[in-house]
């Protein structure tokens, strides 16, 4: 077989590529982190540090309705910089709000997108900042692949939760396929992430809730993901440990300004956590149901968690047990498999005090859609980092595990 030197350049270019150092690792996080209660009056000064002269501000209609933004357009119009608005984020973002605010984008010629808000918000900045160069569409990403963008962008979160602050990930409903679709790359990441827990101090107890345990089920998925490397097992750590011992005060006294604290740093340490590690098997059955049923996605991960963390067991036993000493309910006296059934058990018990449902019992999921939501869960990309191979079979039976509310045998 004759090869040309084209051929040899190929395949070895293709086997460089393709190439990963042992144990080696990437790990993304944003530029600029400004924290601290009242520290949004800082806003102004930072967007000048990195350049900013026209600052499109992206935010949930009603977030702006509330006056949450105020603040934010103070320290921007105050500090002499250009500031338009695009409010018209209501619910989860789609496509067709995307594309509205990167039209607006485009019009305004503002060189920097601020994001102001819960998770949809902020992943509406950040799509919006990238779709600002591209002329398809984003859901054409997601596998990745998003690189680069013109303008700046940042992230001020008003919920500690999704940790969209600092990911390179945004979570998108494609309205002609009907699912949420994780997209990712590095360009998603934002250069600015500013977090005031003052901000967060009028959040319902029901949504402070909901976005505490989507932030500890990042923790927990990035710690038993088969990607995880020593730094983002170290962020999603110290996030299980904090989310433990404040969300609940945080539900139960949302004026605790220290407790709000608590949960926002430790939603941003979730956040890196779990950018650079991934996610699994929770997630990727949640942007489904999620999607399909209008379900909150936090409310999603809290009545899935338990379950996942169960099944996953039989591949994570160690890192489950060190999840349960995180939440301080694990004891030396305790045998590793103990220590993993006390960890699966304390979250359950965390979503009851919470007062979150348990089960998908109260959500109406036909017995016939259950095949293709199991289907459209094994092509989620969050899929990936699961320490556990899954077939569609076994998630198909997760799922009725959680429409009965019944734990598996041993964790009752």
């Amino acid at each position: 077989m004759n090869v040309s030197q084209a051929d040899i350049a190929a395949i070895v270019q293709q086997t460089l590529t393709q190439f990963r150092p042992h144990r080696g690792f990437t790990f993304r996080s944003p530029a600029v982190t400004v924290t601290g209660g009242y520290c949004v009056y800082q806003l102004g000064e930072v967007l000048k540090e990195l350049g900013a002269t026209k600052v499109l501000l992206v935010a949930d209609k009603l977030v702006h309705q509330l006056g949450l933004t105020t603040s934010c357009e103070a320290a921007i119009t105050l500090s002499g910089l250009e500031l338009m608005l695009f409010t018209d984020i209501a619910g989860e973002p789609d496509t067709d709000c995307i594309k509205a605010g990167a039209e607006m984008l485009n019009r305004c010629d503002a060189d920097f997108v601020l994001g102001v808000g819960g998770g949809s918000a902020l992943d509406a900045a950040k799509a919006i900042a990238v779709l600002g160069d591209y002329a398809g569409k984003l859901t054409d990403f997601h596998v990745g692949g998003i690189a680069s963008r013109r303008v700046g962008l940042g992230a001020i979160p008003t919920t500690a939760g999704t940790g969209s602050e600092v990911t390179d990930i945004a979570v998108i409903k494609d309205l002609v396929l009907g699912i949420k679709v994780p997209v990712k790359g590095p360009a998603l990441v934002p250069d600015m992430a500013l977090i005031d827990p003052a901000l967060m101090t009028g959040v319902p107890a029901g949504i402070t809730a909901a976005t505490g345990i989507d932030a500890l089920t990042h923790a927990i998925e990035a710690y038993i993901s088969r990607h995880s490397n020593p730094l983002s097992k170290a962020y999603a750590y110290h996030a299980i440990e904090a989310i433990g011992k404040a969300l609940p005060i945080a539900v139960g006294y949302g004026q605790d300004i220290d407790k709000r604290y608590d949960m926002a740093v430790a939603a941003y340490k979730a956040g890196l956590a779990f950018s650079n590690a991934g996610l699994g098997l929770t997630h990727a059955i949640s942007h489904q149901i999620g999607a399909r049923y209008h379900l909150a996605h936090g409310v999603a991960n809290a009545i899935l968690l338990p379950y996942i963390m169960a099944f996953n067991a039989l591949s994570c036993e160690a890192e489950l047990a060190e999840v349960a000493s995180a939440l301080g309910v694990g004891r030396e006296s305790m045998t590793l498999r103990e220590r993993c059934r006390a960890a699966v058990l304390a979250v359950r018990q965390l979503v009851i005090d919470l007062g979150l449902p348990t089960s998908l019992a109260d959500v109406d999921i036909a017995k016939r859609d259950i095949p293709l939501l199991a289907e459209q869960a094994m092509k989620d990309i969050c899929l990936k980092g699961n320490p556990r191979d899954v077939n569609p079979n076994q998630i198909a039976s997760l799922l009725q595990q959680v429409i009965d509310g019944t734990l598996p045998e041993g964790y009752c």
